[in-house]
């Protein structure tokens, strides 16, 4: 796993108890419960994206080809968006920290870019 990789999925971590304490702050239980469920999904969400595109790479790297990645990325989304119907539909989370929660995902991509592009300092 790349180092670009690993500090997302940390961060990603840390974001997710952040994020969900502040949803519990904000609205309190249902805050909560729904922040929390949000970043676990995201969380979850972005591992097995991560196994599933090394899985691809290493086929790719041994010279075979990449088949089935674009019906395992269709399950992953399937799955996701099953997911998130009961989250929402079927549990009744509230809609407005369960998306705070999911953000996890997009911002700790964003931060980890943001590190990145920053130019190393001279010696």
């Amino acid at each position: 796993m790349t180092l670009a990789l690993r500090r997302i999925e940390r961060l990603n971590l840390l974001l997710a108890v952040g994020l969900t304490a502040l949803g519990g702050l904000l609205w309190g239980t249902r805050g909560l419960a729904g922040a929390g469920v949000g970043a676990l999904i995201a969380c979850a969400d972005f591992m097995v994206l991560r196994r599933v595109g090394a899985r691809v790479a290493d086929r790719v790297r041994e010279g075979a080809p990449a088949k089935g990645f674009g019906f395992a990325l269709l399950g992953k989304m399937a799955a996701l968006f099953g997911l998130v119907f009961v989250a929402i539909r079927v549990a009744h989370l509230a809609v407005i920290p369960f998306a705070l929660g999911f953000s996890v995902f997009v911002v700790s991509i964003f931060l980890v870019g943001l590190g990145a592009a920053r130019p190393e300092p001279e010696a």
